[in-house]
């Protein structure tokens, strides 16, 4: 499952993925190990990475509040003009999967100049090979995938920079 949540300008991508009796939750390339150990109404205790944490939560309609070690965070769902600029920078263009797909092939990095129209990955979907282009001049500002990771639809895949 895949989740995308805006607090302030921050735009944070969250993988979380079963593997038995835990969950491997991955946010910005960094995976973590969590395992529920209560969950109550309002208030989950969870162990990430070996350490006990208890979450406080609430919830209006797309709002929610997750308070933390004497931190809330509001996490919102991204807005449309905040989704394509992440982190508030100005200029650049974010690319999205047009449909739910597997990475077959990565072909630019971090850093590299790309071209508009130049190939960025392949992807498969229904044993279609799906070429992700760019859509402006720029440099790959942030690689979101790696291959063989599945994508779901408007996921974020890369970044362009200016």
């Amino acid at each position: 499952m895949r989740y995308r949540f805006q607090s302030g300008a921050e735009i944070y991508e969250v993988a979380l993925e079963r593997a038995g009796e835990v969950f491997h939750a991955t946010i910005a390339g960094q995976t973590y190990i969590v395992e529920v150990l209560d969950q109550q109404p309002g208030q989950i205790r969870l162990r990430m990475d070996g350490k006990p944490v208890t979450l406080h939560w609430a919830a209006s309609n797309s709002q929610k509040w997750v308070a933390v070690d004497g931190c809330t965070y509001l996490l919102e769902r991204p807005t449309a003009a905040r989704a394509a600029r992440p982190g508030g920078e100005s200029g650049g263009e974010t690319v999205r999967a047009p449909m739910p797909a597997q990475v077959r092939a990565v072909q630019v990095t971090e850093g590299d100049a790309v071209a508009k129209g130049q190939t960025l990955l392949l992807l498969e979907a229904m044993k279609m090979e799906i070429r992700i282009k760019a859509p402006a001049d720029g440099k790959v500002a942030k690689l979101l995938v790696q291959p063989g990771q599945a994508v779901e639809k408007d996921q974020t895949l890369v970044l362009i920079g200016d």
